[in-house]
């Protein structure tokens, strides 16, 4: 009884888990500025490093999001603020502030590091 329990609990955590990563992937690779922002935090909040590349993709987006909840964030913003969470590692300038324009140093740092994380694999 114990076993089958086991079974369907893992059954059922790796279908929300391919769920959730689907979700995040198609919310980072849409083209409208609020799911963007949405996917670069929730892939921010899973630490995973399999989402850093959707995030480096078009990572100079400078488009603001439209609704109240992504109201004065912008796409460049958020996906600096999740490679941020997932690498542990702080780019060279300051983002957060309410409308940074995208920074091409901090872009070009995250792509070297993480190119560099990938020598080592």
């Amino acid at each position: 009884m114990k076993k089958t329990n086991f079974i369907l609990l893992s059954s059922f955590l790796m279908l929300v888990s391919c769920n959730r990563d689907k979700e995040i992937r198609r919310l980072l690779n849409s083209n409208i500025p609020n799911e963007i922002i949405e996917g670069a935090y929730k892939a921010g909040e899973t630490a995973d490093e399999q989402y850093v590349p959707l995030l480096l993709k078009n990572a100079a987006d400078g488009r603001e999001g439209t609704s109240l909840q992504f109201a004065l964030l912008t796409v460049y913003s958020e996906k600096m603020f999740a490679l941020e969470r997932i690498l542990h590692v702080s780019p060279p300038h300051p983002f957060w502030k309410i409308k940074t324009p995208p920074d091409s140093v901090n872009i070009k740092f995250y792509s070297a590091l993480w190119q560099k994380m990938n020598r080592r694999k």
